[in-house]
């Protein structure tokens, strides 16, 4: 199959985080899974659910890498290497695939921001409905955030062959390579506006949703501190400042990248094309970056990983107090 060398850094760096992301998702639901000193209730399975998404997005990004290339009014999103880099009829659809992703990454941290709003609100409906039925919702959810991204990206950013003259001479001279052998999207603001616009209402209203939820959320904690206990408190925040640091992942690693290139092109602005290749490196590293912010971010699984065969019963009876059903509040 078609192989296109970006740089050693581009080539590289992805294939290591997919073989640490196999280590870190697998490894932090057994953490969770496993833990009895927390006992984190219904948010237990959001929790494992992010982390398969995790593993299925590694495997898409080793399957599929790509990277982004802009010039003038056009950015263009294509397969660098791998089963799917040879053009062919409906070489686009996995592409469309891999660049869903980055959608269902929003709709995760979504359905995470409404359980942990739903949660300190003290809503019986977590503790009666979220099993089966909420978390069932949530895989929908989710799967529909990702269908609905892949849709525009195959209909609407389709690589016509107009773009593909349009970009010919130009990718040519910089990667001495034909665009015409390539599987691309690409979005040209003479006639993709609609599907640019589309991508960045979802992204808008996802990183709304995080600011207006999050806002409530620390609100909510300053108020409940009155009645909840110190213990109660504390793990509430502790799960907060993961999730906060889930969300920081993407914007800076999703968010930004995309606005760059689909907004960068729109008013011209020639960033240099390491800006764009960097940003394909950051994608590949979410999974793997994403358990681990969990797991140092919260002292129970964190004291686990570093010391796995501790069994100092005083250690194990304070943590169990602390962190009892009660307080996770899920």
């Amino acid at each position: 199959f078609f192989e296109m060398f970006v740089n050693w850094a581009h080539y590289t760096i992805p294939k290591i985080s997919f073989v640490l992301s196999l280590i870190s998702n697998p490894l932090f639901i057994y953490l969770i899974c496993s833990n009895k000193k927390v006992l984190f209730g219904n948010y237990r399975y959001l929790l494992v659910f992010f982390a398969i998404f995790n593993l299925f997005a590694t495997v898409a990004d080793l399957l599929i890498p790509v990277s982004v290339y802009c010039y003038r009014y056009a950015f263009v999103t294509y397969v660098t290497d791998g089963p799917f880099s040879v053009r062919s009829a409906y070489g686009e659809v996995p592409l469309s695939y891999r660049c869903a992703f980055i959608a269902g990454t929003y709709g995760i941290l979504n359905v995470h921001f409404v359980f942990r709003y739903l949660t300190l609100k003290r809503n019986n409906i977590i503790n009666e409905y979220f099993m089966p039925y909420g978390l069932v919702l949530s895989v929908i959810y989710v799967i529909v955030h990702m269908i609905i991204w892949s849709l525009i990206d195959y209909f609407c950013l389709h690589s016509a062959p107009e773009m593909r003259n349009y970009i010919r001479a130009p990718f040519k001279e910089l990667y001495n390579e034909s665009i015409d052998d390539i599987n691309f999207v690409a979005g040209l603001f003479s006639r993709s506006w609609a599907g640019i616009l589309l991508l960045t209402l979802i992204a808008s209203y996802s990183m709304t949703l995080y600011f207006v939820l999050g806002y409530k959320i620390i609100t909510g904690l300053n108020i409940e501190s009155i009645t909840m206990s110190k213990q109660t408190t504390q793990m509430q925040k502790q799960l907060f400042k993961a999730l906060t640091i889930q969300t920081i992942i993407p914007i800076c690693v999703s968010f930004m990248p995309c606005s760059l290139s689909f907004y960068g092109a729109a008013l011209r602005i020639d960033f240099m094309n390491w800006v764009y290749w960097i940003s394909a490196i950051a994608v590949s590293m979410f999974p793997f970056l994403d358990p681990m912010a969990i797991i140092f971010l919260l002292p129970a699984l964190r004291r686990r990983l570093v010391n796995p065969l501790n069994k100092d019963r005083n250690s194990v009876s304070a943590i169990t107090h602390q962190y009892s059903e009660t307080a996770v509040g899920i």
